[in-house]
């Protein structure tokens, strides 16, 4: 299965960004690509919450997703949209969504990010992503149709929770989804670490699809999308804090299977007890 990776500056307005985004996924198309996956929050970047809650709407009515569907159907391929920051929330919060699209434009999925980014990482910056957004509460599994591919869903911040990608690979997950806006500070400390150890502990493919430059408010997001086979090896990458662009790969199936032969890390878990004195 041939994947593209699509890395761009997000901006504030999701018409502009769909224009944009149609660029970078028909470009992958062009190379033969099958599956295509976007960045976090692929239809805006909105610090101003007040902005951000006039700027979008439902997920059906955004330009980027109705961009998505028009080009799934028309070029018969998967289309996952790493994130949608949408109306749909409790209490009239928004969500963070991950959407998956078949070849005929159908929504095959969805996904709810489940941990929120809740930090102050001393860049002058307060990430209070609970106080915009409703957190999911379901891991989300998707077999794609007549591929070898079983996807697990995550978004951004949940890489750095073990258990979540290790229950999706568990379950069946041969290919992780890692969309993200990381932080500059905390790409350049921890993401390329963090994408591999997710990797190396399941044996999964992990496709990590990343924001990149400067956005509204003067956020800045690490880029560096990148693509991890089972054993851990960056196999492909866009070594960018800046740039945007594009990156393909050819996913084998028999390196799955050969990485959880080598170290069968998934079969050797096991339960355990902490004792009461903890």
């Amino acid at each position: 299965m041939k994947v593209g990776l699509v890395q761009f500056c997000v901006g504030p307005d999701p018409k502009v960004n769909a224009k944009h985004l149609e660029t970078l996924v028909s470009e992958a198309i062009g190379k033969g690509c099958t599956f295509v996956l976007t960045p976090e929050a692929s239809n805006i970047i909105q610090p101003d919450r007040s902005a951000l809650n006039r700027a979008v709407g439902s997920a059906e009515d955004d330009p980027v997703f109705q961009m998505a569907q028009r080009v799934a159907g028309q070029n018969k391929v998967f289309i996952c949209l790493g994130s949608l920051l949408v109306q749909g929330g409790a209490a009239g919060k928004l969500v963070n969504r991950q959407i998956l699209l078949d070849p005929s434009g159908a929504i095959i999925n969805s996904y709810d990010k489940i941990h929120l980014f809740d930090v102050s990482i001393g860049d002058g910056q307060h990430y209070g992503e609970s106080e915009i957004f409703s957190p999911g509460d379901e891991a989300i599994l998707s077999a794609l149709p007549d591929h070898p591919a079983t996807l697990g869903h995550t978004i951004c911040y949940d890489l750095r929770f073990p258990q979540l990608h290790q229950t999706l690979a568990m379950a069946g997950a041969n290919v992780l989804l890692v969309p993200a806006a990381f932080t500059q500070i905390t790409g350049r400390a921890h993401w390329h670490t963090l994408l591999r150890a997710r990797a190396i502990e399941t044996g999964a493919w992990v496709l990590a699809s990343g924001t990149c430059g400067e956005h509204a408010g003067e956020r800045r997001t690490y880029g560096h999308s990148c693509i991890i086979n089972p054993w851990g090896e960056i196999v492909a990458e866009i070594a960018s804090e800046t740039e945007e662009g594009l990156i393909v790969h050819e996913l084998d199936f028999d390196q799955v299977s050969a990485a959880r032969q080598a170290i069968p890390a998934l079969e050797n878990a096991r339960t355990f007890n902490l004792p009461s004195s903890l």
